[in-house]
């Protein structure tokens, strides 16, 4: 009987590679839309994006073994955006 509650409550944790491929196509991701936001800072839909892509990737750098060194850059591009949000509101 317990069997199948613990079937409901195991999580399948994908292989460490699509952790790495994911971390790959969120810097790609994040790069372009970093570009974006050097043409236009003051573009809001940009800033959004840019700061849901952040938080994303957060999660999947700490399980990528390749980006997990990435996250202390990550968190200072973090700040570093919500400094041009607040001079912008």
């Amino acid at each position: 009987m317990f069997e199948s509650l613990k079937a409901l409550w195991k999580k399948e944790n994908p292989p460490p590679q699509d952790y790495d491929e994911q971390a790959r196509q969120l810097a790609g991701e994040i790069a372009r839309l970093e570009k974006e936001l050097q043409g236009t800072p003051d573009n809001g839909e940009i800033q959004k994006a840019l700061m849901l892509t952040y938080n994303r990737a957060l999660s999947v750098y700490a399980k990528s073994k390749t980006h997990r060194q990435d996250i202390d850059s990550l968190f200072i591009r973090i700040d570093e955006l919500r400094n041009i949000i607040r001079r912008n509101i």
